[in-house]
């Protein structure tokens, strides 16, 4: 039989995405084997057509395994946007082990740059993450420390719920872009845009700016990825004067409106998201 190549409209659709790409690549090498032993192999000795036919037969093997490999561990790689239905396919959930990173990251942002060495906490070694991140074991943590996380968990709900008045119920809470490594704290709602919501808790009366950075980082990946149907509402809650506010306030401004993405920003006090 004799072997059958790809037609133009076939490979069309083939090439669309990197999944296809691969599949047309398989197809290409299999197809000119066979053809090449069809054709020549009246011509050949034992020892010339011996490693063709072991290709042949091998060939299909390796590539069940390399798709095993890429379907369990790399799917979502597989794929190109217009596979999807909609950009919201593009949306997962969180894992319990990403909440966690994302708590410690979060923690760890608004600790005091300045602290003694008996201060510091403890670094996992069980899960060893970048040093900016400070992974912190819970058996070793500080009571001063274990009281923050419960501070950034619990502004964080009053502060969604705060949001939910204005924007109505989020239609998903702690939620990652696929594989750019984004992840929000909500997605309030998809209409023209995809509107995000991103908590941010200061303590003290001093710009965090690699907290800062971070968000306006990821808030750029995002918009790019929607392709300009992105917005996020950035919402700090501070926890101390007012009259402190108006300084940090313009040093944040003056960054946001730098941004490409859009972005509100919003300064709200601890004691007005929790009446």
């Amino acid at each position: 039989m004799e072997p059958s190549f790809p037609t133009k409209g076939s490979m069309k659709d083939l090439v669309r995405n990197p999944l296809g790409i691969v599949a047309l690549f398989i197809s290409l090498i299999y197809a000119f084997a066979n053809l090449l032993l069809g054709a020549t192999v009246s011509s050949l000795s034992a020892q010339e057509r011996y490693p063709l036919i072991i290709f042949i037969v091998l060939f299909p093997v390796v590539v069940l395994g390399v798709f095993y490999r890429l379907v369990s561990k790399h799917h979502g790689k597989l794929y190109a946007p217009g596979d999807y239905k909609d950009d919201q396919s593009f949306l997962r959930t969180l894992s319990p082990q990403e909440r966690q990173e994302k708590l410690d990251l979060e923690v760890a942002e608004a600790l005091p740059d300045q602290r003694p060495p008996d201060a510091i906490p403890t670094v996992s070694e069980t899960q060893p993450l970048p040093a900016k991140t400070r992974a912190f074991t819970t058996d070793a943590m500080p009571l001063n420390l274990s009281r923050l996380y419960d501070d950034i968990r619990t502004t964080e709900a009053a502060a969604l719920a705060y949001l939910e008045k204005q924007y109505g119920p989020a239609e998903a809470r702690e939620v990652a872009i696929q594989d750019t490594g984004v992840n929000f704290d909500a997605l309030l709602k998809s209409t023209d845009k995809h509107t995000f919501a991103e908590v941010k808790l200061l303590r003290a009366p001093t710009p965090s700016m690699a907290t800062l950075d971070r968000v306006l980082y990821n808030a750029v990946v995002a918009d790019k990825f929607f392709r300009g149907r992105f917005k996020l509402v950035l919402l700090v809650v501070y926890r101390f004067d007012k009259e402190e506010l108006p300084k940090i306030e313009s040093v944040w401004r003056r960054r946001v409106e730098r941004c490409p993405a859009d972005i509100e920003l919003k300064f709200v006090s601890a004691s007005e998201i929790a009446a």
